[in-house]
């Protein structure tokens, strides 16, 4: 088991970067991002890579993935929006206008 140090430092951590995270986008409504490195795998054995989600479950911001085009293989892919910490309601508004602006 790890020291109690390390659980504070950890939630020191992690509050910190929710601070850095809501600074560094200060002043934006929302930002867009890939929600994933490439198109959806092929199949139903996975349903991809984590890595384009991971920092925002982390930092407990909410997300929204929106059908963004076809990749090569005719394989979905995703953009997403992402605002700060309590907007689900705008993260959720972004997300729409998004899709009717790519729709």
């Amino acid at each position: 088991a790890e020291p109690p140090e390390k659980l504070v430092e950890a939630r020191a951590a992690f509050a910190a970067a929710q601070g850095a995270f809501a600074e560094a986008i200060a002043g934006y409504d929302a930002v867009l991002t890939p929600s994933a490195p490439g198109a959806a795998p092929e199949g139903i054995a996975s349903t991809g890579t984590p890595v384009f989600n991971s920092l925002w479950t982390l930092l407990h911001t909410p997300c929204v993935t929106i059908p963004a085009g076809t990749g090569p293989r005719g394989l979905p892919l995703g953009a997403q929006i992402v605002t700060p910490r309590g907007q689900d309601a705008a993260a959720l508004m972004w997300a729409e206008w998004l899709r009717r602006a790519l729709g």
